[in-house]
């Protein structure tokens, strides 16, 4: 997967934001709308740090340069 720098950090950021949300719903959740709200925001950010994991190993890497002649 090719990303850019301002992709991964946007990323970076969606997580934050879910593990936030998460947090506030830290209690038991009182409706249905609620547990669905708690598990979808599970998933996305799992899912999300699942594309992180396999992006970060990319980051630098680089085509070896060839020799000057």
């Amino acid at each position: 997967m090719d990303m850019s720098r301002a992709d991964i950090f946007a990323l970076e950021a969606d997580i934050a934001f879910f593990e936030a949300r998460l947090s506030f719903a830290d209690g038991a959740p009182d409706t249905a709308y609620q547990r669905a709200q708690i598990k979808t925001y599970q998933t996305l950010e799992s899912l999300f740090s699942d594309t992180l994991a396999q992006t970060r190993p990319q980051i630098g890497k680089r085509p070896p340069s060839q020799p000057s002649a």
